[in-house]
């Protein structure tokens, strides 16, 4: 979809998460800092086809993409970033802090049923199989090129510290489209902090949050969930 000039959102989606659908929201800036296209956060191994046709459905193709911007660590948002750039030469961005994480070749989660069956409502049986699905994971560990501390600018974007969901969390700002990764979601329409137990600081996450939210903006756009819109 076209959230505003030259900002397209490319939608996956990611089925039996804890018993239902999550959509993934991939953001692509027509005009990245390298000349190119920049891909905020690049969805989960195995997504490389779906994202292709989407940027073909408007003209564009992987080799197309210059910059590749991580919001945080984890693999639904870093897992095709080094595929890309064998294909692109794509330079990847990512907070310092998110650096040793992306690293590796794996992410395990080690949560237990009883962490989440409160906030979740999902069944055992779910719970079991979307966690085997996770943990089994494999992904090509990230060379990043570029470590931010929070406070630089790509492109026309400024680099927003938001740690809580991860130690290195971040979120881009323009004036008026904040890209927020995990930090907020909005899911039929509540909007909420990250889910307690995927965060590594839950304090700081909702200090996160609530910082996002009290900013300016018109287009809210989360990871997952649906994008906000104020006007």
């Amino acid at each position: 979809m076209l959230l505003t000039k030259g900002v397209r959102i490319i939608e996956l989606f990611e089925p039996e998460f804890f018993g239902t659908v999550l959509n993934h929201n991939v953001t692509i800036v027509e005009k990245g800092p390298s000349g190119g296209l920049m891909m905020i956060d690049t969805g989960l191994p195995g997504y490389l086809d779906i994202i292709e046709k989407g940027l073909k459905s408007f003209g564009y193709s992987l080799e197309d993409i210059s910059d590749v911007v991580i919001t945080h660590y984890h693999i639904d948002h870093s897992g095709n970033a080094e595929e890309i750039k064998k294909i692109s030469k794509a330079k990847i961005y990512a907070h310092e802090n998110e650096v040793p994480y992306l690293s590796k070749n794996e992410q395990k989660f080690n949560l237990k049923y009883d962490d989440v069956k409160d906030e979740l409502k999902v069944s055992e049986e779910d719970f079991e199989r979307t966690m085997k699905r996770i943990n089994s994971m494999k992904f090509s560990p990230v060379s990043v090129d570029v470590k931010l501390k929070g406070g630089e600018e790509i492109g026309n974007f400024k680099v927003i510290n938001v740690p809580g969901h991860t130690p290195g969390h971040i979120a881009l700002y323009d004036g008026n489209l904040l890209i927020v990764g995990d930090a907020v979601r909005n899911i039929k329409g509540k909007i909420s902090p990250p889910f307690k137990f995927f965060c590594w600081d839950y304090e700081k996450a909702v200090n996160s949050f609530n910082n996002l939210l009290s900013m300016k903006f018109k287009y809210l756009v989360p990871f997952h969930g649906d994008i906000i819109f104020f006007y």
